[in-house]
């Protein structure tokens, strides 16, 4: 997969303890965990919102780790997780909500699209899950279309970012498998910021993140936007992934 280096720096200041890198072959032992969704069959339709999962469970399995997507048949709706290929970079809105917004990325990537919205109180939040503990674990994450034409242009009710006091973010955090938040050097195991967006500076290609966190069962995701409303964030909840990679901890 093809970078685009010119928005990395900019991302790099806001992650103390998660380290981003351009380099996505220095392994120095070869990985047990290789999740790219190169191999997944997927449809005309972009996702498989309504069937997740081979038996109708609302989980998508990759090797070891499980891919929660919640299917609401009153609504029609959906949040967790779901496949794409989709790379539409110019369609605005929810119609076009399944593209990752990677200027340079071909077209026959394939990837998950992440919409956060946890069904217990519809806040923006998710997870999956390894069912072995990992360490040396990295992967990529990028804006979705939808969420970066949001931001660039507005799109009611989220409303165009302008200066540096607006920006959107996405919360990591990395549990073991009792449940409790990993330490970073020993400080707090507070979540990790990665910056989606700030000002008129919007994430447009794929960056990789990389922790040094073990034995992580467990990774939670968040998105954190300055533009909010009665409802809660306006900035649509969106992010895509690909690109996990991982050792098991023997």
């Amino acid at each position: 997969m093809f970078l685009r280096f010119g928005f990395v720096l900019f991302l790099a200041i806001a992650l103390p303890c998660v380290f981003v890198s351009c380099d996505k072959d220095d392994e120095e032992e070869p990985y047990d965990v290789v999740i790219d969704f190169q191999d997944v069959n997927i449809l005309q339709d972009p996702g498989y919102i309504e069937n997740a999962g081979a038996g109708l469970d609302g989980i998508f399995t990759e090797g070891i780790i499980s891919f929660p997507n919640y299917y609401n048949t009153e609504y029609n709706s959906w949040s967790g997780f779901a496949y794409s290929q989709m790379h539409d970079v110019a369609t605005p809105g929810y119609a076009n909500q399944y593209s990752v917004y990677a200027l340079n990325d071909p077209q026959e990537n394939r990837f998950m699209v992440a919409f956060l919205s946890d069904p217990a109180d519809y806040s923006p939040k998710g997870s999956f899950t390894f069912s072995q503990p990992v360490k040396d674990l990295s992967f990529d994450v990028a804006n979705t279309t939808y969420a970066a034409l949001a931001m660039m242009n507005g799109h009611a009710p989220a409303e165009k970012f302008t200066d540096t006091d607006d920006w959107f973010k996405l919360m990591v955090q990395f549990y073991d498998a009792n449940g409790s938040p990993l330490f970073f050097n020993g400080q707090n195991p507070e979540p990790r910021e990665i910056l989606l967006a700030q000002g008129t500076q919007i994430l447009n290609t794929w960056i990789h993140i990389s922790t040094i966190a073990e034995p992580v069962s467990k990774i939670e995701f968040s998105l954190v936007s300055t533009d909010n409303g009665d409802y809660g964030m306006n900035t649509p909840a969106y992010f895509c992934i690909d690109n996990i990679k991982a050792r098991i901890v023997k």
